[in-house]
């Protein structure tokens, strides 16, 4: 039989063991815990950016005339080979007539040449004419048909001119600006109507030289204009830096929808780059790091490049189960228990 005193004392004994420092230390801290993924946040980027068109022509006459109309009016929007200006061209009517008359002569002349070399040859078989004359007759032929290829092409010539009295839209666009008048003299090379291509489009933006490798690793990209936001696709980063500015020019390329030309916006995208939040590492000692779930123990994970008070930048996988509550209390290798 124990009495009561040896009781009391055994229960005291027990209760001493169990608040002793080392045995407390023991106990599983209860912490919450996340996926890195879930809790990561990725840094927002963006730059100024431009809607460009690829064709922003100004159309211009290749025959000289009087315009007899200008059909497309400014904000008209017309098809590829659209009549834009039409001019009297009755001058290039004339030489394509002159040109075609000269040609209807020069074929006489090698019909003729053609038939006295064939009489020539036959008297040769009699000897009743020269060599030499048979010579000269097929000499006469050969500048005959030289003179029909130099007429032919002069004929091309003339209706190639009289095509261009009608002056056509190269691509389908909308009319910036009309450059002349109805009944205005025009020389070749002179320009009548400012064009601009509504579907070749290119986007430029001027980006940081630090910020080109994560644009380029990019996603998604935006294009966030007054008109909507569109998403657009990297075509080319142009291999030249800005000495003013450090910037270097990026092409892009509408993938959805297009902007109006000239309009201007921001460029958007993430980094592919894995951060988490400035509030979630600790310190320990003289360094700021993580606390992650390794085997029902807690592992502090440091961060050298850790900035307190700003997001950091991780190299862990995305499922890395992060200790989120509780993490003050624990150091390294203390023993956890998730809570419910």
């Amino acid at each position: 039989m124990i009495s009561n005193h040896t009781a009391r004392c055994l229960l005291w004994g027990m209760l001493c063991l169990i608040t002793l420092p080392g045995i407390a230390e023991e106990r599983p801290i209860q912490v919450t815990t996340a996926q890195l993924g879930d809790v990561a946040v990725y840094q927002e980027y963006s730059a100024p950016a431009t809607t460009l068109s690829l064709n922003e022509s100004r159309i211009s006459a290749e025959t000289t005339g009087v315009i007899l109309r200008i059909p497309a009016q400014v904000g008209d929007r017309v098809e590829r080979d659209a009549l834009l200006t039409a001019l009297d061209c009755r001058d290039n009517q004339l030489n394509l007539r002159k040109a075609e008359a000269g040609l209807a002569g020069i074929e006489a002349r090698v019909t003729l040449a053609t038939r006295q070399i064939k009489r020539t040859q036959s008297l040769r078989k009699t000897s009743s004419v020269s060599e030499e004359r048979l010579n000269q007759q097929e000499a006469d032929l050969q500048i005959a048909e030289a003179d029909r290829q130099a007429q032919l092409a002069a004929i091309a010539e003339a209706r190639l001119n009289q095509q261009r009295c009608e002056i056509k839209a190269p691509f389908a666009g909308v009319v910036r600006e009309r450059l002349a008048g109805e009944g205005e003299w025009v020389n070749p090379g002179q320009p009548l109507i400012h064009l601009i291509d509504l579907e070749r489009l290119e986007i430029s933006a001027q980006v940081s030289v630090d910020r080109v490798a994560s644009l380029q690793e990019a996603g998604k990209i935006l294009l966030e204009t007054n008109q909507g936001v569109y998403p657009v696709r990297l075509r080319q980063v142009v291999p030249v830096v800005e000495s003013l500015g450090r910037n270097r020019e990026v092409r892009l390329q509408f993938s959805d929808g297009r902007a109006l030309p000239g309009s201007s916006g921001r460029l958007l995208w993430q980094s592919q780059q894995t951060y988490v939040p400035a509030d979630l590492p600790v310190r320990r000692g003289d360094t700021l790091g993580l606390f992650t779930v390794d085997q029902g123990k807690a592992r502090f994970v440091p961060l050298s490049q850790a900035l307190e008070g700003h997001p950091t930048q991780v190299d862990l996988p995305a499922d890395t189960l992060l200790v989120i509550e509780g993490r003050q209390a624990l150091s390294d290798g203390a023993a956890i228990e998730l809570a419910n």
